[in-house]
This record gives structure tokens, sequence and C-alpha cells, in this order.
């Protein structure tokens, strides 16, 4: 696996979180500021090698950059802004020169301020039959809270129609599922979703508009951010960490295989445990005191301290590509080749570097 990264200590900010990457690999972003939520917060873009910030136009938090490759052949950037996760609204913007400019941004749904249209953190996925479909979901922070997610279906990439992924609320000792990460499945579209409840959820639909009632799986998960994606075998990968805490320890950051559409999963090799350095000239203290997350409406207060997380993951060529934020401090590029997940590992590999 070879890890590098794509910014460290900027003085242009504190803390940087939240990154994605075209489908080529050659565009990454991701949301930097003073911390999580801070009016400073804006949208960063790195294009081989050189960082720019993205000017939407809103003097406001920005939060979760998606990129993708639309069926316009064009690159598409989404993004949310606003100060707090209920309120977000969702911007968007294009390129047609593979990043180099940027159309001016616009809202995705107009007017729409229910707190997510569109994808929420990892890209839309393209059916065979042109539908666009879009992970997506909406926070309430109230008492008690209560996260649901759905799923923005798009024909024609200008209007947007939600479908409902139904929860069974009875069942749960959380707030509940977000942040749903989709693939074509062998009979049907998958849905993985994030969860305050110590596994992922799963849910599935014959055709992107109607879902099952979402379920859990045997994949840990820490109340934090998750990437699957599709390998060419069928199977299908999932960066995350492998914590069955709700806001629990974001380290480390593994990479799981399913076989069976994300229903059972095998731990395969390890991305980040803090360990082993991205750069030997980037000194760290691994046994520092994390400190934990202080979640709410306008953002998780934490120090970032150990933190290796919010993974967007593709596949390009014969290649992995994964990126993910590093202590909060920088953004971290990880290429491994696919045929290291297509083997029958079934055990963590421990030799990220």
């Amino acid at each position: 696996m070879i890890r590098t990264f794509l910014t460290i200590d900027d003085p242009r900010w504190t803390q940087c979180h939240a990154s994605t990457v075209s489908p080529d690999g050659r565009v990454a972003a991701w949301f930097a500021g003073t911390r999580e939520g801070t009016p400073d917060n804006r949208i960063v873009l790195w294009r081989d090698g050189t960082t720019t910030v993205l000017d939407t136009g809103h003097d406001a938090a920005h939060w979760n950059p998606v990129l993708a490759d639309g069926p316009d052949g064009q690159l598409w950037l989404f993004c949310k802004v606003g100060p707090r996760i209920s309120e977000w609204r969702t911007l968007v913007t294009r390129s047609d020169d593979g990043g180099a400019t940027w159309e001016p941004a616009r809202e995705l749904v107009p007017g729409d301020a229910s707190g997510g249209r569109g994808p929420v953190r990892t890209p839309p996925l393209l059916t065979a039959d042109g539908l666009w479909l879009a992970g997506a979901s909406v926070e309430r922070w109230g008492a008690p809270p209560r996260w649901d997610p759905f799923v923005d279906v798009s024909t024609d990439a200008r209007t947007w129609e939600r479908a409902e992924i139904p929860v069974d609320r009875a069942g749960l000792r959380g707030a509940g599922h977000i942040q749903p990460s989709l693939w074509a499945g062998r009979s049907g579209v998958v849905a993985l979703m994030r969860s305050t409840e110590g596994h992922a959820y799963r849910s599935t639909s014959p055709d992107g508009r109607s879902w099952t009632p979402a379920e859990p799986t045997g994949l840990p998960n820490n109340n934090s951010g998750l990437a699957a994606v599709a390998l060419p075998s069928g199977r299908v990968a999932c960066v995350h960490n492998p914590s069955s805490d709700d806001w629990g320890s974001r380290c480390p950051l593994t990479i799981s295989v399913s076989d069976d559409d994300g229903l059972t999963w095998r731990a395969a090799l390890v991305v980040d445990d803090g360990r082993t350095p991205v750069d030997e000239s980037v000194p760290h203290d691994a046994s520092a005191d994390p400190g934990g997350f202080a979640p709410g409406d306008a953002g998780v207060v934490t120090s970032g301290v150990g933190e290796y997380s919010y993974p967007t993951a593709v596949v390009r060529g014969d290649e992995l590509v994964v990126t993910y934020t590093w202590q909060r401090r920088g953004i971290v590029l990880a290429r491994l080749p696919v045929a290291v997940l297509e083997a029958d590992l079934g055990r963590l590999d421990g030799s990220a570097g």
C-alpha cells in the first residue's frame, strides 16, 4: 500500500476533514477551517498537487464535499452549506476540464433547507437504466435526536425525488442511520449506512426507488463515516473504523470485504493505525490522549489526535484509491492493488505503509 499526504499542517486552517476523490484520482476535496462547523470552513480543492479554495458565493460553514463523474460527462462537486447540520443546503458545481475550472455553484434543490439533498458523503451511483442515485440523510438533533436515511433519485441530473429507506425505530438505542454508501449488487442496488447501533445497517432496492427496511449487518461501525465500493469480481470492499462503540475510536482505519453484497464481512487489511508513519518527516505522538468527540448540530468538536477516519474509496483501473482524514491535521491518499482485496485474505494484514 502506498500512502501520501495531499495536505498536512497547512497554516491556512486549523482542522481539515471529510475528503473525497474523483474517479480518475486526479482531483480531491475536503472542508477546512478552525474546526468542523465554524463559519470559516470552506471547500478546498486539490488537483495535481495544487490546492485552491473553492468560492461558492456563500459565507457560511461548508461541509462534506462529494466528487463524481456526472451522466453528462462532466466532473461534479456537491457540498453542504449552513451553520447547523439540520439546516444544510446542498450546493453543486461542475467542471468540463477535469477540475481546472468550475462553473458558479448553485443550489441542487432550490430553497430546500431540510438538512440534506443529494449525496451526503459518498458519490452517487449511475444505474444501467439511467437513474442517478444519491445516498442521503437528514439529522435532527433534538431530544431525542432522530436520523433518517434516504436515497435521492434523479432521471435527468436536474430534478431529484426522495426515496425513503424504512427504519424500525422501536429496536434502536440511538438516533438511527445516516450517510448511505451505494453500489450495484448482484440482485439490485445496496445501501450500507453509518449507524448509532454499533454495526452498519443495510438496505436493498430492485429499482432505486423502493427500499427494504434497514437491517443490521456484521460490520462493526462506531457511528463514523464509511465507504463501500464494488470490486470487479462482485465482492464489495468497505473502508471503516472497526469499533462497535457509539462515537467510539476512529483508529484504526481498516478495509473489510464481503462476498454476499454486504450481509457478512471479513477483515482484510489495515489502512492506518497510527503506528506506521505516512511520512517520516511528520512527527506525531501516538500515545497522546485522543480526547473523544463532542457531537452536536453545529458539528463535532474534537482534537483529532489519533483519528484516521471518514474515508472515500474509488476503483481506478487495477487499484483501490482511498482518501481519509489524518488527525484532522491532514488528508491522506492511499493506493493498493485490487488484487490484494480479491485474494482470500480473511485476516488483518497490518502492513500499512
